[in-house]
């Protein structure tokens, strides 16, 4: 049962406030009036998507073979963050809610709080990733 698997409910709870602030934050135009609060969500958003990643590779049995390569498996996470966290950006782009060109100092700060959330993960995890069973 995946519910039972070790990180599921981090990755639960973690996914509900992250949910539940982007809805708040809609309702009330947070991310337009607390300047900071964009750079919460997207510390929050890199800790989650490294979290699922970090949650699936332990659920599956893959993490085993992959502490036996640590810089792989913190660049396949950090990678993987990277990836989502472009790829949110470029659908701000696309939906009109950031311009490329006058808000690459913004890109650029979220990308990197994407990245500093995956650390947060890394960390929060270390015993998953890091210690030999």
């Amino acid at each position: 049962m995946f519910f039972k698997k070790p990180l599921f409910k981090d990755f639960f709870i973690t996914s509900v406030i992250v949910a539940v602030l982007h809805y708040i934050s809609l309702k009330y135009y947070l991310y337009w009036t607390l300047p900071w609060f964009d750079i919460l969500m997207h510390t929050l958003g890199g800790f989650l998507v490294a979290l699922f990643i970090i949650f699936i590779l332990n659920s599956y049995g893959r993490i085993e073979e992959l502490k036996k390569h640590k810089v792989f498996l913190l660049l396949l996470i950090y990678g993987l963050t990277l990836v989502v966290g472009l790829t949110w950006e470029l659908w701000e782009v696309f939906v009109g809610f950031t311009d490329t060109f006058n808000d690459l100092g913004d890109t650029i700060l979220d990308i990197v709080m994407d990245i500093i959330g995956a650390a947060i993960a890394i960390v929060y995890t270390k015993k998953y990733i890091c210690e030999k069973e």
